[in-house]
Order: structure tokens, then C-alpha cells, then sequence
């Protein structure tokens, strides 16, 4: 029994991609945060970065050795991985380790935060050795599955994304009809502030105050003077002062005394509109007054620093409006302007519009053409069918998981009213409770499910007692985007032992939608009218937020916006904010305290096991061979030249005809491969599809990006994507928090 260790990794030789950032042009996200009892829990001081480097050797208690290579991916499905690895075997005695394929499964248990996925519950399906006799390949497999049996490998999820994203080894992702009817858009070229409030406005008394009332519905603070009827917010550091909600807004000289011990008590329970970017620096001078507008509709505010200036973009008909934090492209053929709005596009003849929706697949064909790594590239994740967009597909399947402990409890369930007020759930027998802070949902009289930070609960009443689930009814995902608790179909429980329960969640729990398109977007178009009584219980918005789309270290969604369930009532809520959160990075599970592990299985569980027998690390050894689709092992060459496995005794064949490199000895069989971008495609029967130079220069490119970035990560680089934007952008302070 082996435990394969880390390799140190590669030199200076690997080239690093750059990371690709798509900030989506003044888009939306209210984002969860803790229930009203629960305040958040400290996160624990990081650990040291994980050693993911390739190859892995192993040496067993016969002295082979075994040398497994960076595996490539065929299918990686909820939590579930299957790929493909060259591996080198040389037996006590021989001189030259012999090669092969083989393919695993395993079961992956991803912490994103720390760029690891642990492979656990490894198993050899299949190898395929060249040139070895039948014996020798039956003893070879049987040796590898011994290896792997109670062995786990960290691995970077970079590393794996970015393969998985390059090969598109993957089955197609469910795409789900969301609506795209433009919101209001708004353009303005000097400093403006966006103030969205949850339909009409719902006064009610503050706390401790009676002669103000707040308005509830809105994640900014705006508060109401009984006396005098004028409305107050607080912005950019000071009050303002109104005779309407809607403005026009001045700043007040005198507010009234009370206001400021509103505030105080208030804390960190709204959002200070302070206009700061994701770094923190101001937007702009605090000397300017901004415009303050206010929308009870969904609305989106994109702006220009003065005049809009227009540039080109190389290759392409295109402009981009340069002096603009939001995406503004002008196409010269068509007239007309088009800007991307929480991943989806909207053309209109002139910036004041009026602004229709266009389908991604629609767009101008130099949208596809725009460079990679000019100011714009970032709008490549919103253009089908380019490799950003495939690769945030990809990301948007990958899930958080964890495991949690059987005697988790979650946050008490209360009901404003006292009891639950049920609505159905449009095309299923389901019915949820719009009148908490958690989605709660009924199945039958004696049968409810909810879900908190990731975990899904079970009751058969709906106050309770709650305890974590071992399943959920399957109808439970079959709800549709039309629902406020869409969201939830994005929480699964994966397995369970008598003590935890296997769970995760992908990147849609916190409002990513896999569209028509074949796009990433934010949110499902949908509006959720929320539920307003003595508090304000809001559901995912798609617009007038701030949510910025982001493509490369992690990618995901760097959120501003406010809470999500519940919001504030008076003075109290227990409503707390994490400040500019990426949602692909932020770790619900973290909220659990010791009674969740993220990415890890119990102590107890299968492939925990530390180092068996003599495990040894393969000093400077490269990680430059690759297993084949057609079962043959390859390699590329210091020059970038391909070579093929002809076995033991015939070594290395150059493929793909006269291009230099080591030609390995002797004679060898035509190895020529295809040339192009394109796989061959797959043969008919059980043969493994072919490879061509294309397929394995695409093969490498993965496996140079992915870990280009976990060393990146490992080195200090951490997550490179964006972040929410606040004053000018978005509609106030970048801000973000869990979801429930």
C-alpha cells in the first residue's frame, strides 16, 4: 500500500496566463447573509498552501516504482471525477520504467477557497501498456490499483478547471430559460449614485426612535421624520435630505440629532453608499456631490467620466468607451451600441436608448475576434463559443463541497406572523413559505425541507425540530427559474455515513444561471416581488446590484449589493455584511463552524490514510508526459515536438513527420498525427478516439495554464478576479454577504 506524494514543482520554464476579468456592466446581486440570531463565524488562520505539484511517485515495499503524471480530465459531474494519466512503472531490477495509460474515477472534495480537490476513493478502471504482453499489462494494472487503493491526492482546482476547460472533456451543462427583458438603464457622465428600493416604498417605526420611520425594503439607509415628513439618506460619508424618496436629493446642513443614533445602533446592518471601489479607494473626489438616484423598478446605472470617449479595438469594427468603468462597445457596421448587463447583452441606437435585448448567439461576429488580453477581452466569458465562455461554463459546474456533521443544527425557524403564509410553486405540487428568512418548502403535510449556508435540513413540521438530510425528493429540483427559491436546486447531498453527510453546492446557489445561450448570466431575469410585513424579505435579484463576472484564478462573481434574508426592522435585525465577497470563493460552509469540513470527508472516511511504506519524491522530474485518448503515452520535447511510446526497447518515436526534437533510437513505425485544432473524431466500437497535434498541444496548453495559476495562488497571487464596485458603479458600495 503506497500514498503517491507531491512532486516540487516545475522551474521558471511555465509560461503564466493572464488572468481574465469580466466585470459586468453596473449588474446586481443581493447576496445572503446570516439569520437574525447567528451572527458570522471568524474565519480560522489560513494553512499552509497545499503541495499540488506533478508527478506523484511512489515506491513500493518490492522496490517499484511507480510514477503516476497530472491526470487529464474525461468528466468531472457533481462531485464525481473520471480521467485518464500516463503513468511510468519500473519493476526492482529493470533499467528502463515501462509506460502506459490508465483510467481512474474518484471522488472529489473540493475547498475552492484553498485551490484543492482532494481525490478520494480512487479506482483504476482500465490501462493500456504498449508493446507489453498480456501477462505483464494484467500485472501491471493489478500493481496500480494496489497503489491507489486507500491513497488521496490533493489536486489544484485550477489545474483541473483549466483542463477540463481546454479538452472540453465534459457533458453539456443544463441550460435553463431565464428571461432577458432589458431593465431601465440609466447613463450619466458625471458622478451618480444608484439607490435601489424593493418596489413602493415600506415605512415602518424605527427602534428606540418614534419620531422616525425607516424604509425597509431597501439596502441603503433611508429614514423618514414623522414631523416634518422629509425623507434622509445616508451617502459618501453625510446625510442628504428630500421632500420625496425619489429625490431630488440635497445635502442636509442640520439633520436631525436622532438620525446619528439610528446609525450607531445600526452598525454594519445597511450599506454605506460609500463610494469606494473593490480596493477601497474613493471613486471619486469626497468634495463632488453626487446625483442620487433612487429606483423601485429594476434599474441599472452606467456611467462615463465626462464625454464619452471611444477607442478601437484591434482586429475588429468595434469602439469601447474608454473613460467608462462599465463595458460600452460601439460597432461601426451596425450603429449602434451594445453593453453587457449581469452577463447579457442590450443593444440601443444611442446611449439614452431606448435598450432591446440581443442574444448572445446574435452578437456581430467581431465580438468573437476581440484580443484576449486588450482592456475588452474580459467580455469574451459573454461571447459563445469562445474558450472563456466554455471555461466559466465549466467553473459554474464545479462545486463547494463539504462534509457536516449528522447533529448540525441550524438557525431557529421563526415566521413573520407566526405562522407560515404557503404559495405553490409554479408546474410542481411544492409550496414554499415566503414569510421567513430561509426557503422553506413544503412537500406534504408532514414533509419540509430547507436550506442554510449549503446544508439542506428535514422536518416533519414546518417550525421544526430540523436535522441535517440524508436526501432530498428529486422533485425538489425540478423547480423552475420562475421561482423565488429557484436557487436551492443548486444545494446537493451526496452521500451520507451514520455521523455526516456529503454535501455541496455549484456557483447557482449564490444566482448563476447556465442560459440558452450557452453563456453564464446573472440571475434568472425573473422579478420576485418580496415579502414586506414587519421585515423585509427580499428575493435574488438579477439587476441594479453590482455584480462583476470574473474569469481566471477563481472564476465566479465578485458580489455588491446588500443582504440576503433577512432584512432590517428598526434598529435590530442582526443583519451582518461581508464586505465585497466573490460568491465562486466564498465558503458558505465556513458558517458552520467544526460541525462542517469544506473540501474534506470524515476522519474516518476512505482515503485518509497518511504515507504506507516508502513513499519518496521525484526530484526534478518533469511533468511533460501525457496519456492519449488512443491509449498511447506522449510527450513533448523541449522544442514543443510531440513523441510517441513505442514500448520498452523502442523507446520514443518523433509523430507529426520531420519536425526536430530527440528522435529516440532505431527504427521506428509511422507515428505521423494529423495536424490542426481538432480532435479526430471518435472510431467506431470501444476504440479510444485518436489524438492529433492540435488535441495534445491543446492537452498541454491546460495543463501549463492550470498550473501557472495554482502557483500563482501558492506564490501570494490569490484570487485575481474583480470585485463589486460601489458609488458610481453599480448603484453604491460594493458590497456582498452569504446566502441561505
Amino acid at each position: 500500500m503506497w500514498d503517491l506524494g507531491p512532486i516540487p514543482p516545475r522551474g521558471a520554464s511555465q509560461h503564466t496566463r493572464p488572468v481574465i476579468r469580466l466585470l459586468a456592466a453596473a449588474a446586481a446581486l443581493a447576496a445572503a447573509c446570516l439569520a437574525a440570531a447567528q451572527a458570522p463565524t471568524a474565519a480560522p488562520t489560513p494553512a499552509p498552501a497545499t503541495d499540488v505539484a506533478w508527478p506523484r511517485q511512489a515506491k513500493g515495499a518490492d522496490g517499484t516504482v511507480i510514477m503516476v503524471y497530472q491526470p487529464q480530465i474525461e468528466s468531472w459531474a457533481d462531485n464525481q471525477l473520471k480521467a485518464r494519466a500516463a503513468v511510468a512503472v519500473t519493476r526492482p531490477g529493470e533499467q528502463e520504467p515501462r509506460y502506459g495509460v490508465i483510467e481512474l474515477s474518484a471522488r472529489s472534495d473540493i475547498d475552492k477557497a484553498a485551490d484543492v480537490a482532494t481525490l478520494t476513493d480512487l479506482r483504476v478502471t482500465k490501462s493500456n501498456f504498449p508493446g507489453a504482453s498480456e501477462e505483464e499489462a494484467k500485472a501491471y494494472l493489478a500493481t496500480m490499483r494496489g497503489a491507489v487503493r486507500r491513497t488521496s491526492w490533493p489536486v489544484s482546482v485550477q489545474a483541473l478547471q483549466a483542463n477540463l476547460a481546454i479538452t472540453q472533456a465534459r457533458s453539456k451543462q443544463k441550460e435553463q430559460p431565464v428571461k432577458n427583458d432589458p431593465p431601465a438603464i440609466l447613463f450619466r457622465t458625471a458622478p451618480s449614485i444608484l439607490v435601489v428600493i424593493d418596489g413602493e416604498p415600506a415605512l415602518r417605526p424605527v427602534k428606540d426612535a418614534p419620531s422616525l420611520q425607516r424604509v425597509i425594503n431597501t439596502r441603503a439607509l433611508i429614514l423618514q421624520d414623522k414631523g416634518s415628513s422629509a425623507f434622509y439618506l445616508w451617502a459618501v460619508g453625510r446625510w442628504r435630505a428630500a421632500k420625496a424618496v425619489t429625490g431630488p436629493w440635497q445635502s442636509s446642513e442640520a439633520p436631525p440629532a436622532s438620525l446619528e443614533a439610528v446609525r450607531a445602533a445600526m452598525k454594519d446592518q445597511y450599506d454605506p453608499l460609500d463610494n469606494k471601489d473593490a480596493d477601497g479607494k474613493p471613486l471619486f473626489d469626497p468634495a463632488i456631490t453626487p446625483e442620487i438616484i433612487v429606483a423601485t423598478k429594476p434599474t441599472e446605472l452606467l456611467q462615463a467620466k465626462g464625454a464619452p470617449q471611444m477607442s478601437p479595438i484591434p482586429g475588429t469594427q468595434l469602439l469601447y468607451m474608454a473613460n467608462s468603468p462599465n463595458d460600452i462597445l460601439f460597432d461601426i457596421v451596425g450603429q449602434a451600441y451594445y453593453v453587457i448587463v449581469s452577463g447579457r447583452w442590450f443593444t440601443a441606437k444611442t446611449m439614452n436608448g431606448p435598450w432591446s435585448y440581443v442574444p448572445a448567439k446574435g452578437l456581430p461576429a467581431d465580438f468573437a475576434k476581440i484580443p484576449a488580453d486588450h482592456a475588452m477581452g474580459d467580455l469574451l466569458a459573454a461571447v459563445p463559443g469562445t474558450p472563456q465562455a466554455r471555461e466559466a461554463a465549466i467553473a459554474n459546474d464545479i462545486p463547494q463541497t463539504a462534509t457536516v456533521q449528522r447533529d448540525a443544527q441550524p438557525t431557529a425557524v421563526t415566521f413573520d406572523g407566526g405562522e407560515p403564509q404557503w404559495k405553490p410553486i409554479d408546474g410542481t405540487a411544492l409550496q414554499y413559505a415566503p414569510n421567513t428568512q430561509a426557503p422553506v418548502i413544503r412537500v406534504d403535510a408532514k414533509s419540509y425541507y430547507m436550506v442554510q449556508n449549503g446544508v439542506w435540513f428535514t422536518a416533519a413540521a414546518p417550525k421544526g425540530p430540523w436535522s441535517v438530510a440524508a436526501t432530498v425528493p428529486a422533485v425538489i429540483y425540478s423547480i423552475p427559474p420562475s421561482s423565488p427559491v429557484h436557487y436551492v436546486t443548486y444545494v446537493r447531498v451526496y452521500s451520507s455515513t451514520p455521523t455526516a453527510v456529503f454535501v455541496g453546492y455549484t456557483p447557482g446557489y449564490y444566482g448563476t444561471v447556465m442560459s440558452t445561450d450557452g453563456v453564464v448570466v446573472y440571475g434568472t431575469g425573473y422579478y420576485y416581488p418580496a415579502y414586506i410585513g414587519t421585515y423585509w424579505y427580499p428575493y435574488p435579484p438579477t439587476y441594479g446590484y453590482g455584480v462583476g463576472f470574473t474569469v481566471g484564478f477563481f472564476w465566479g462573481v465578485a458580489v455588491g449589493g446588500g443582504w440576503y434574508r433577512p432584512c432590517c426592522y428598526g434598529g435590530g435585525g442582526g443583519v451582518y455584511v461581508n464586505h465585497r465577497t466573490n460568491i465562486n470563493i466564498d465558503n458558505s460552509y465556513n458558517r458552520w463552524g467544526n460541525k462542517a469540513q469544506a473540501g474534506q470527508l470524515p476522519a474516518n472516511s476512505r482515503g485518509q490514510s497518511k504515507q504506507v511504506g516508502n513513499t519518496t519524491f521525484a526530484k526534478g522530474a518533469g511533468d511533460n508526459v501525457y496519456a492519449g485518448r488512443d491509449g498511447n503515452v506522449y510527450r513533448r520535447n523541449e522544442g514543443g515536438d510531440w513523441q510517441k511510446y513505442d514500448g520498452r526497447g523502442n523507446g520514443w518515436s518523433d509523430v507529426g513527420g520531420d519536425r526536430g526534437g530527440d528522435r529516440g533510437q532505431g527504427a521506428r513505425p509511422d507515428n505521423s498525427l494529423p495536424g490542426g485544432d481538432r480532435a479526430s473524431q471518435p472510431r467506431a466500437g470501444n476504440q479510444l478516439p485518436g489524438e492529433t497535434r492540435g488535441s495534445l498541444d491543446r492537452q498541454a496548453q491546460a495543463r501549463d495554464m492550470g498550473n501557472a495559476r495554482a502557483d500563482a495562488y501558492r506564490g501570494g497571487g490569490g484570487y485575481g478576479g474583480g470585485g463589486g464596485f460601489g458609488g458610481g458603479r453599480g448603484g453604491g458600495g460594493g458590497r456582498g454577504g452569504g446566502r441561505r
